[in-house]
């Protein structure tokens, strides 16, 4: 039963991350919350690029007839459609310009979750997507935002480029954050992973709603949204999972090389993060 002083106003919480951070795990934990419901990606929502959603009766009714040519109403008419319950939409788009393109938006109120990745785990998975054509492009990139690397990262080996694409997707985040003083919260994958009743519990008190322990067993509610079939066997086995097979996939001396890497440590210190052996750990409030 919900409890406690409820907000008034609907809103949304934008998760922003890289690919592969785990924020389809934190949404859906989110929005198991009575009051709250997971729409996933939705900036994908009928593209080229549109995941795979779930298929029921309730992604029926509220998303019927949604495509990309209702992306300015698409928060509203999600709402219009749901249970006059739900106060919050948790939206999984991660990229900053949809959360950039939603901010005239005065309609609902607007809070934003930065989920960090350690970088060892975006290193394994970037690398296992590697191609000729995206090292080129990476290594364009990093001369631009590094004018120091300009030289030097055309040699630079390819797990260096991984991280500095790591390094600058999350520093473009913390930009835009704070360059627009948002109401944010940071969180990382691997506390959100080994403590997760702490960190939603911290989460959702800070979204206004008192946390619910069948939040953690989100495979018991209905959800409509975007979903990863690669890990349809978490939910069947009905159990929590952590991914640390860079621990495993990644040589000691690479994991070594990224946690000793200067503007990494520097990105990490300003956040208030640090590495662990099994991840990042969140130490303090980075936004706020």
């Amino acid at each position: 039963m919900q409890t406690g002083n409820l907000p008034s106003q609907r809103q949304i919480v934008f998760i922003l991350s890289t690919p592969y951070a785990g924020s389809h795990f934190l949404s859906l934990q989110l929005g198991s919350h009575s009051r709250a419901l997971h729409i996933g990606e939705i900036v994908n929502l009928g593209s080229a690029k549109s995941q795979n959603w779930h298929d029921n009766e309730l992604s029926a009714k509220l998303l019927d007839g949604l495509g990309r040519d209702d992306r300015a109403r698409i928060h509203s008419a999600i709402f219009e459609r749901c249970d006059p319950g739900v106060n919050l939409l948790v939206d999984t788009s991660k990229k900053v310009f949809w959360a950039q393109a939603c901010l005239p938006d005065n309609r609902f109120g607007k809070k934003y979750l930065h989920l960090i990745r350690d970088p060892r785990a975006l290193v394994r998975r970037y690398g296992l997507a590697s191609t000729f054509k995206a090292r080129c492009k990476m290594r364009c990139k990093v001369a631009r935002r590094f004018p120091a690397l300009a030289f030097s990262v055309w040699g630079a080996r390819e797990t260096d480029l991984w991280t500095y694409q790591w390094l600058l997707e999350n520093q473009k985040i913390t930009r835009f954050i704070r360059e627009h003083r948002l109401d944010a919260e940071l969180i990382t994958y691997r506390d959100l992973a080994l403590d997760p009743s702490t960190e939603l519990m911290r989460i959702t008190r800070w979204l206004g709603l008192d946390f619910e322990p069948g939040q953690l067993d989100y495979w018991n509610k209905t959800h409509i949204g975007s979903l990863r079939h690669s890990y349809d066997w978490v939910k069947e086995k009905k159990t929590q999972h952590f991914d640390v097979r860079w621990q495993t996939e990644l040589p000691p001396e690479t994991r070594k090389h990224i946690t000793e890497n200067p503007r990494v440590l520097q990105y990490l210190d300003d956040l208030k993060i640090q590495f662990a052996p099994d991840g990042l750990v969140r130490t303090g409030a980075a936004y706020g």
